[in-house]
């Protein structure tokens, strides 16, 4: 029996038809698009939603203490390109010095977009991540959140402190309304930033058609300052995660960071030597990353020192450190497979 001739970038980055989720009754799988206006006519109206549709007044507003740090966000769709082509109009790895050959690679998204107060108007476009939601420790951070996508979504947070109804997730009966908030609607998330959240967090969608949500991009770097911090030169923020076909609807699946695939189209990040520099990384997929800089190690709060270190869905990390190492090095997950199939970029030193 012959066998078909498979690449490594192929063989490294094969799904297996692995079951994701089961949404409304429904299973996803890695390897299948899938309807996701369908999946989500499928996901009951929770009770509490009703009413709170019927009766806009029984949404419990939250009590705001503390110095206001306010957002006006939105969901939107827009078109993505994973994998953008260069002047010459090829899809390149840098790092492989290699012509990308994937199929299509743009498709329709779901993005968080910011806007000026009381929606005035946008302050940038919808990206892949969101915008940052940056804060201190003693704020109260205030995120009004409007739904522009044709399916139910939410803004869920790590890190912070909230109240049951602020939390931004689906509970089945049980959900409130930020944990289901339908097309063309709004909702306010209240989140606090008591002593002992400080840290590099992030936020995603957490609604009735998770993870596809996020799998379609609905993610972004949440930070939360100690007291007194001084600022570094240079900061960084970097999402390792999937795009799968079942959000995608393309044939392949792309190890990503921040959105795009591939070194030479993620993101290129640049330092001076003598800058104060610091790395925010969190994982967003079903997977466990590593995160390695090339040329480059930290120190933990222990004592450990560390140039490479593991990191679980959800997860995220903070380091900090003065650059003394000039050169063009390279920053990857350390999953081979992650890496062959796109997580990997370049950081810039002078």
């Amino acid at each position: 029996m012959g066998i078909d001739p498979m690449d490594r970038r192929n063989f490294l980055g094969a799904a297996g038809g692995a079951l994701l989720c089961t949404i409304g009754g429904q299973k996803v799988f890695q390897d299948k698009p899938t309807n996701v206006q369908k999946l989500a006519a499928g996901v009951k109206v929770p009770p509490k939603v009703a009413a709170a549709n019927r009766n806009p007044g029984l949404t419990k507003a939250a009590a705001v203490t503390g110095n206001r740090k306010e957002y006006w966000i939105a969901a939107e769709q827009l078109r993505w390109n994973i994998i953008p082509a260069n002047k010459n109009g090829k899809k390149r790895d840098q790092m492989l010095n290699q012509t990308i050959r994937k199929g299509k690679t743009t498709f329709s998204a779901y993005g968080y977009r910011p806007y000026t107060a009381n929606w005035g108007q946008p302050l940038a476009q919808a990206t892949i991540p969101g915008p940052l939601i940056d804060a201190t420790v003693g704020d109260t951070v205030v995120v009004h959140f409007r739904n522009q996508v044709p399916v139910p979504v939410t803004m869920h947070p790590h890190g912070l402190f909230y109240s049951n109804e602020m939390d931004g997730a689906y509970k089945g009966y049980w959900t409130d309304p930020g944990g289901f908030v339908q097309p063309g609607r709004e909702f306010t998330y209240v989140w606090e930033c008591h002593e002992g959240t400080e840290g590099t967090w992030w936020y995603h969608d957490h609604g009735p058609i998770d993870p596809i949500g996020v799998y379609k991009g609905l993610f972004g770097p949440l930070l939360i300052r100690p007291k007194d911090e001084v600022k570094p030169d240079r900061e960084f923020f970097i999402a390792f995660h999937s795009f799968l076909p079942p959000a995608t609807g393309l044939t392949s699946g792309f190890d990503c960071v921040n959105g795009r695939s591939f070194t030479g189209n993620t993101p290129t990040f640049s330092a001076n030597v003598g800058d104060d520099v610091a790395f925010h990384v969190y994982a967003v997929d079903d997977n466990f990353h590593t995160f390695h800089l090339h040329g480059h190690r930290w120190e933990e709060p222990d004592g450990t020192i560390v140039d490479n270190k593991t990191l679980g869905p959800g997860d995220s990390f903070k380091f900090r450190f003065i650059e003394e190492n000039p050169g063009r090095w390279l920053y990857h997950c350390h999953v081979f497979s992650h890496l062959h199939n796109g997580m990997s970029g370049w950081y810039l030193v002078e």
